[in-house]
């Protein structure tokens, strides 16, 4: 039973990443940049502090209705819930990020996640045609998503997220877009295997008319769960993403936990010029008590976006 898992999950991962990556390699509507960024950024303070890998990941699951919900169904808690704050590139075009995300089970097959997001860009000042001041405003972008899980074999699983992204830009200015997510997830003993297609979804226009795509990608995941001396314990977190735009990007993250209560993490993350995110270092730390988590993580390494600090507090059980 096991060889044929294995073999169904090879050749799911197979027909997902190489079909998208040809997917993209034939489009014509790429322009070379960006739009809707926020779709990539990461809302989970505890994957924030291991340079935003944690698609494999089988506790940190709140956020999944903006990742991967193929996990939630392997994941050793029924129900988890989170608020995070994240005060974003605050050297540079910075934001302030409020993010908030469920992920429950429906007994032992199904799952279920939900998120929503908020991120306020820098305030700016608005001049009419002659020059004089007219007031100012802020760029705004909001993030939803609805996501399902569903295991159909011991160690085999699904998992679809719907996402909605928008941005103002200014009064009369904005992009909005539909994506999706589809990842297939293996999960046994401490192991976890994911691969499937993030943000895929409308391209957006400008007020010109020029065509922009958001940053969709082929994705895959590993996760590598150790428990050793009875309370201590390792998790090792990798992410890759091909964007459809030519862009690469990966996050190698690590999380070393005693007695399930205090957490200590870092991470490296990898951006080519046409990822969605630069290269950057992040740590963070965490603790759970009675069921409530509440974690920081801290990005440096990078001009642009260094200095960024992510806060989350949640609850699981």
């Amino acid at each position: 039973m096991r060889k044929i898992e294995s073999r169904l999950m090879l050749l799911a991962v197979c027909l997902l990443t190489f079909g998208a990556g040809a997917g993209a390699q034939t489009s014509n509507e790429f322009s070379g940049s960006l739009a809707l960024p926020s779709l990539g950024i990461c809302r989970d303070a505890a994957a924030a502090g291991m340079g935003f890998a944690g698609r494999a990941s089988t506790s940190a699951t709140t956020y999944s209705a903006f990742s991967n919900s193929a996990m939630i169904p392997f994941a050793d808690r029924d129900l988890s819930a989170g608020l995070s704050f994240q005060g974003w590139a605050p050297g540079g075009e910075k934001s302030t990020n409020i993010a908030l995300g469920s992920a429950f089970t429906l007994g032992d097959r199904f799952a279920i996640s939900v998120g929503a997001a908020l991120q306020n860009g820098a305030e700016y000042e608005i001049y009419d045609q002659t020059g004089t001041l007219r007031g100012t405003d802020r760029t705004r972008d909001m993030l939803f998503g609805l996501g399902f899980g569903y295991r159909f074999l011991d160690n085999l699983s699904a998992g679809v997220n719907l996402k909605y992204a928008g941005q103002t830009l200014a009064e009369d200015a904005s992009l909005s877009a539909f994506a999706a997510d589809v990842f297939l997830a293996y999960c046994s003993g401490g192991l976890s295997v994911t691969a499937g297609v993030s943000s895929v979804g409308t391209s957006v226009s400008s007020a010109s008319g020029d065509s922009f795509s958001i940053p969709s990608s082929s994705a895959v995941g590993l996760g590598y769960d150790l428990d050793f001396a009875g309370k201590h314990g390792v998790n090792f977190l990798l992410d890759a993403d091909y964007y459809f735009n030519g862009g690469i990007a990966a996050a190698l993250g690590a999380e070393y936990s005693f007695n399930d209560m205090i957490f200590a993490r870092a991470g490296y993350h990898y951006g080519t010029s046409k990822a969605i995110l630069p290269s950057f270092v992040t740590v963070g730390l965490g603790a759970r008590f009675v069921g409530i988590d509440i974690n920081f993580a801290y990005l440096t390494g990078n001009d642009l976006i260094g200095n960024t600090l992510t806060v989350g507090l949640g609850y699981s059980f």
